[in-house]
């Protein structure tokens, strides 16, 4: 049992942040919907889940993963058009980003060794603008994902 708790718990860090893109392009696209609620609790959720995941408290992971499925399945309630306008433009969203082949490779570098992004963001930034953009945005947040990766596989293995 512990085994699925700890599964659940990895699986609640990724719903967790997919939960809160949703919220954020509904609060982005709709003038009408205040979602603040929904993105501070999801903020709560997930750093409440690397620490107990960081305790060994798995247990609590079924908590957070059904918090992320009942948010998820109420984004439909806040917002039909915007739950529906974010489904359609994860499609156009990946083809954007892995067909300009000519970025690609300074977005990977940028999001694995993050402070090689930052450094050629500064390099980069007179003579290149669009690709010190580029570089810059993959390693904010390839910084995020280390830190959360780290956190979470600490926890894990401590």
């Amino acid at each position: 049992m512990n085994t699925l708790n700890m599964v659940i718990g990895v699986v609640t860090l990724i719903l967790t942040p997919f939960m809160m893109a949703i919220y954020c392009y509904i609060q982005n696209h709709s003038d009408e919907h205040d979602v603040s609620f929904f993105l501070s609790v999801g903020l709560i959720s997930m750093v409440m889940n690397l620490c107990t995941q960081a305790g060994g408290v798995f247990a609590l992971s079924w908590l957070y993963f059904a918090i992320d499925i009942l948010f998820i399945a109420l984004s439909f309630a806040v917002s039909v058009q915007g739950s529906i306008g974010f489904y359609k433009s994860i499609g156009p969203w990946f083809k954007n980003v892995f067909s300009n082949f000519g970025m690609i490779g300074w977005q990977l570098l940028s999001f694995i060794l993050f402070p090689a992004g930052v450094v050629l963001y500064f390099a980069l930034f007179r003579s290149k603008s669009e690709v010190a953009l580029a570089c810059g945005k993959m390693a904010l947040w390839g910084m995020l994902f280390w830190l959360l990766a780290v956190w979470a596989v600490l926890g894990l293995v401590l």
